[in-house]
């Protein structure tokens, strides 16, 4: 993958970005009391369709309400099927806790396809197309480990905001939100792309 540094600073393109960033921030903190889920993921998602796109930049307006609500509750629906059995892994005796940090890397793997290929076909049924998750994950899982890694490590510098007043958190955190929906609609753009060229190799 090209232009991985991007996602650390592709937000700043857009002139209105810290307006944008101040509202993420305070659904962020609406998330504390569930509401501001839905919209968080319905952004996360048009985050994503626009990297795919090629047109992050720039950043998603906070419009359309209803609709980002609708697409990140369907959303919200979808990765809770996904953490039931990773629940269930948790509570069993001795080794659960390992068995569900196995699930969790597991669902790591697969969330950038399940993520970016929602957000371009708002079609529930792709997120559990099982043959097409583990094609993507065997052809890209080079790139899939980076873009984990700099998930982690975005997390890491947005647990920073601490120091400012605690506060500032809340907009670091969505920050890394903005750079993690960045990686995964390039990587979903990338597989896509690679597949189409194998394809059609002339």
């Amino acid at each position: 993958m090209e232009n991985l540094g991007r996602a650390f600073t592709f937000m700043f393109e857009d002139r209105a970005w810290p307006g944008k960033v101040i509202l993420g921030g305070v659904f962020i903190l609406l998330s504390c009391v569930i509401i501001g889920i839905p919209f968080i993921l319905g952004y996360q998602l048009e985050m994503s369709r626009r990297a795919y796109e090629n047109k992050e930049v720039p950043l998603p307006e906070w419009d359309n309400m209803g609709d980002k609500f609708t697409q990140g509750l369907i959303f919200l629906i979808i990765v809770i099927i996904y953490w039931i059995p990773g629940s269930l892994l948790f509570l069993l005796p001795c080794l659960g806790p390992c068995f569900s940090l196995v699930y969790a890397l597991i669902f790591a793997l697969i969330a950038p396809y399940i993520t970016t290929k929602f957000a371009l076909t708002r079609d529930f049924n792709e997120a559990f197309n099982f043959q097409k998750i583990m094609e993507f994950v065997k052809a890209n899982i080079g790139d899939i480990v980076i873009v984990i890694l700099i998930s982690i490590a975005m997390g890491i510098v947005a647990s920073f905001g601490v120091i400012l007043l605690i506060v500032g958190v809340l907009f670091t955190l969505f920050w890394s939100i903005l750079g993690q929906s960045y990686l995964y609609g390039k990587l979903l753009l990338k597989a896509d792309s690679g597949a189409i060229q194998a394809q059609n190799p002339d």
